[in-house]
């Protein structure tokens, strides 16, 4: 019975967050996005049905937290990780961020299970050091299985249009949709209608629209045999209805 219930358990969501610590950005702000981060967690199910790995990255990378189940045990020490990781400084890495995040994830055992969904998430203030090796690096992690990855464009330094599209251009799955500025309006990266950009208009107010990124990733997404299904239902209802 008990190896039966295990086999019928949810399939773990892997959600990984690059933290943009480059020179641009002051302590003060990666207090806040540190802070926002830990904040947003809180928020998520410590049943063990979510995964969490962190990257800080400037110049370099730095594990922050290795690919952990996230439980009320864990919770406390994913957050002390977060709020010990040192800012990076030098310039914006973000291909290298990418890649961190991805052989982490898909070097989880949690990976392995054909159920797992993997999503990336990056908190940027500036432009990547080379646009075409982060659009390099997101095709690749896509490539090895990672399934969306969507971004927080922070700041006056990341907000006209030419500076959203490039970084739409390195979100995943496509359409990249940029959303509202500070928007908590927030789509599921993998609920059928392509990844996203959201602006915002500074790290004070990066808090909550991390907190509404974490709730809609972890947001079921219908398979799509029981999306029809569920369709073939409400048809029937409805003709059901017409008869009556």
């Amino acid at each position: 019975m008990v190896a039966s219930l295990a086999a019928m358990a949810a399939p773990v969501t892997q959600l990984g967050f690059a933290l943009d610590g480059s020179g641009s950005v002051s302590t003060s702000d990666y207090n806040l996005l540190r802070g926002g981060l830990t904040a947003a967690l809180a928020g998520l199910p410590t049943d063990g049905s979510v995964e969490i790995s962190v990257v800080a990255y400037g110049s370099g990378t730095t594990l922050v937290v290795a690919p952990t189940v996230l439980t009320a045990a864990s919770l406390p020490t994913i957050q002390a990780a977060i709020t010990a990781s040192a800012k990076a400084n030098g310039s914006t890495n973000t291909s290298g961020a990418i890649t961190a995040l991805s052989n982490a994830m898909t070097g989880s055992a949690n990976f392995a299970d054909p159920g797992t969904r993997s999503i990336i998430n990056l908190a940027t203030d500036g432009f990547p050091d080379s646009q075409s090796a982060a659009v390099a690096a997101a095709v690749a992690a896509n490539a090895a299985g990672i399934d969306g990855l969507s971004i927080e464009a922070i700041g006056s330094g990341v907000s006209s249009p030419s500076a959203l599209n490039n970084l739409a251009a390195i979100a995943f799955p496509g359409p990249a949709t940029i959303l509202a500025l500070n928007s908590t309006t927030i789509p599921n990266p993998l609920g059928g209608s392509g990844s996203w950009v959201v602006p915002v208009s500074d790290f004070t107010a990066l808090a909550p629209v991390l907190l509404a990124k974490v709730q809609a990733a972890i947001t079921p997404v219908p398979e799509p045999a029981s999306l029809a299904l569920f369709t073939v239902a409400l048809a029937g209802l409805a003709a059901a209805r017409r008869r009556a």
